[in-house]
């Protein structure tokens, strides 16, 4: 009798050679940063059509030595008559420490569609963002597109995500960002997990691998 196919070990196949394909060779020599993030989110839903959701979360960069990243976003999801289609409205605040240890701020509001179905036991997630840049001597938008597939129906629910930034300022698809992870249910309400994270900048018309982040999320939702 065949041996039955475990659908995770597929996913995982299937997720790398999609690394591979899109990190060339050179990615794996790049000097790149080590960062390390914790991140708290929380939803409450209204009813059938309106939710909140928010989040904060900080950051260690510099080979996780330097804490000078911060950031909160709070927003209103609206559920469209169409099931698998849904609208964000939704304003963050970046807070960035340069180097003589001063924090400056960047303000983004955001409009966001959401669309998601389930295949099989997989779900998978897409994001349209178009944001607005604020600093106080510079404004400009970009573009950021979040693609997630999860298996929520296991114990220990695996995701991966892609994320695509295009920036206007430069006209051109200025960061990808790779994030494999998993969630586990401590509750009726909370989830909690870790998470690991490839950034690549578009470096002189070049992708280089610049960043990787290991982070841990705490998730509740009522």
């Amino acid at each position: 009798m065949e041996q039955r196919k475990n659908p995770l070990r597929y996913a995982l196949i299937l997720f790398s050679g999609f690394l591979w394909i899109c990190v060339d060779a050179p990615f794996l020599y790049a000097d790149h940063d080590t960062s390390l993030r914790m991140d708290l989110n929380f939803s409450y839903t209204f009813n059938e059509k309106y939710r909140a959701v928010s989040y904060v979360f900080i950051q260690a960069d510099d080979e996780m030595s330097n804490y000078d990243y911060t950031e909160w976003g709070v927003g209103l999801q609206y559920q469209t008559p169409i099931t698998w289609l849904s609208c964000l409205v939704f304003y963050q605040q970046g807070y960035t420490k340069d180097d003589g240890r001063h924090w400056e701020l960047e303000q983004r509001p955001s409009i966001n569609l959401n669309a998601s179905t389930d295949f099989f036991n997989f779900k998978i997630y897409n994001q349209i963002r178009y944001e607005q840049r604020i600093r106080a001597d510079w404004n400009d938008f970009r573009i950021k597109n979040t693609l997630t597939i999860s298996r929520p129906d296991l114990f220990l629910q695996p995701y991966a995500g892609w994320e695509l930034y295009y920036e206007n300022s430069d006209k051109a698809f200025m960061l990808n960002r790779i994030k494999v992870g998993i969630n586990q249910s401590i509750g009726a309400h909370v989830s909690v997990g870790p998470y690991f994270r490839m950034d690549f900048s578009n470096v002189n018309s070049r992708w280089e691998w610049t960043r990787q982040l290991i982070g841990l999320q705490m998730t509740i939702n009522y």
